[in-house]
C-alpha cells in the first residue's frame, strides 16, 4: 500500500502562506511519503459554488485559494527527490491538449519522471465557459486528450484529429522522462467509464461518494482491463481517506488506519490523506507524516 499527502489547503496551516506548504513537501518526501498531490478549480461563479455546497456538500470556501496544480507541483519537484507527483482530479478537459502534453512533460522532465496524474471533466459549466471549452461531449474529449497527450510524448513526429483541434508532423519537447506517464481517470464507476480507463488511462481515482460500491467497481475495473488485453494487477487505483471520527467528535487515528487497510483489502495501491481534514495545527504535522508513514508497513 502507497500513501499519499494531499497538500489541498494545507497553506491554512501556516497561517496562508503557500511557501511552507513548500517546507511541508519536502518534509513529507524525506519521512517516506509515496505520492504528493493537490486539486484543481480554476474558479466558480458564485450560484455554482452555493448550489455545489448546498447539493454535495462541496467542502471549500468561495475564497478558498486553488493554486495552479501544475506551477505548484513544479516547485515540489525542485524540493523533492522520491515521491510522486501528482493532482488528484486535474480537470484536463479546461486544457488544450497539446498545452496539457507539455506542462506534463514537462513537470515529468522536473521531477526525473515522477508524475503519475489523475484526471477528470469536473462538474462546472462556468469554467467550461470561461475558458472558451466546449462543456458538451466532455467525457469522450477526456478519452482524446489523453489519446492526444500519449502522441505527443512520443518520439516525433505526432500526429491526431480531435474534436476542433489538430496536429501532425508536429513535434513537441521535452518528452517524459517515463516511457509512459501515469494516468487515472477520476469518474464515476460504470463499465462505460471503466471501459476509457482501460483504453487509455492506467487507474481510476475514486471519489469518496463512490465508494459504497468499491469492491464490486474494482472487480469491474480489472475485468474491463483483462479485457483490452491489459494486466488488470498494473491498475493504480487512489482512494481519498476522510478521518473516521469518534462519538465527541475527534479524529480516531487508529480507525482511520483500519478504513485505509479496509480500503487497500479490497483494491486500493494508493490511500491519500488531506492533513487539514485533521483539524491539526501546524506543530502536529509531523506527528501526522509519521503515523501516514507507519501505514506503508502493510505494504506487501
Amino acid at each position: 500500500m502507497e500513501v499519499g499527502l494531499n497538500l489541498l489547503g494545507a497553506e491554512a496551516l501556516y497561517d496562508g502562506r503557500i511557501r511552507s506548504v513548500l517546507d511541508l513537501a519536502a518534509e513529507a518526501d524525506r519521512a517516506g511519503i509515496d505520492l504528493i498531490s493537490t486539486g484543481d478549480h480554476l474558479g466558480f461563479t458564485a450560484d455554482a459554488h452555493s448550489e455545489r455546497v448546498a447539493t454535495h456538500g462541496f467542502m471549500f470556501a468561495l475564497d478558498h485559494p486553488w493554486f495552479e496544480p501544475i506551477s505548484l507541483l513544479s516547485s515540489v519537484a525542485a524540493v523533492t527527490r522520491r515521491a510522486r507527483l501528482g493532482v488528484s482530479v486535474l480537470i484536463a478537459t479546461l486544457r488544450p491538449p497539446v498545452l496539457l502534453a507539455k506542462q506534463i512533460a514537462t513537470l515529468d522532465a522536473l521531477s526525473d519522471g515522477r508524475v503519475a496524474i489523475g484526471m477528470g471533466v469536473g462538474w462546472q459549466e462556468a469554467e467550461y465557459t470561461a475558458t472558451g471549452m466546449p462543456f458538451d461531449a466532455r467525457f469522450s474529449r477526456m478519452e482524446q486528450t489523453v489519446a492526444a497527450c500519449r502522441e505527443l510524448w512520443k518520439p516525433p513526429p505526432a500526429a491526431f484529429t480531435g474534436r476542433g483541434y489538430s496536429f501532425e508532423d508536429f513535434h513537441s519537447y521535452p518528452l517524459p522522462v517515463q516511457p509512459r506517464v501515469p494516468v487515472l481517470f477520476g469518474f464515476g464507476p460504470s463499465r462505460r467509464n471503466f471501459e476509457r480507463i482501460a483504453r487509455v488511462a492506467d487507474g481510476w481515482t475514486v471519489n469518496p461518494t463512490d465508494m459504497t460500491t468499491f469492491p464490486e467497481s474494482v472487480a469491474l475495473l480489472r475485468q474491463c482491463f483483462s479485457e483490452q488485453g491489459r494486466d488488470p494487477e498494473s491498475i493504480r487505483i487512489q482512494v481519498s481517506v476522510t478521518p473516521v471520527r469518534d462519538r465527541s467528535g475527534e479524529v480516531d487515528l487508529s480507525a482511520t488506519a483500519d478504513r485505509a487497510r479496509e480500503w487497500h483489502a479490497h483494491g486500493a495501491t494508493v490511500v491519500v490523506f488531506r492533513p487539514t481534514a485533521f483539524d491539526i495545527t501546524s506543530d502536529r504535522v509531523q506527528s501526522l507524516l509519521d503515523w501516514m508513514v507507519g501505514l506503508e508497513e502493510d505494504r506487501p
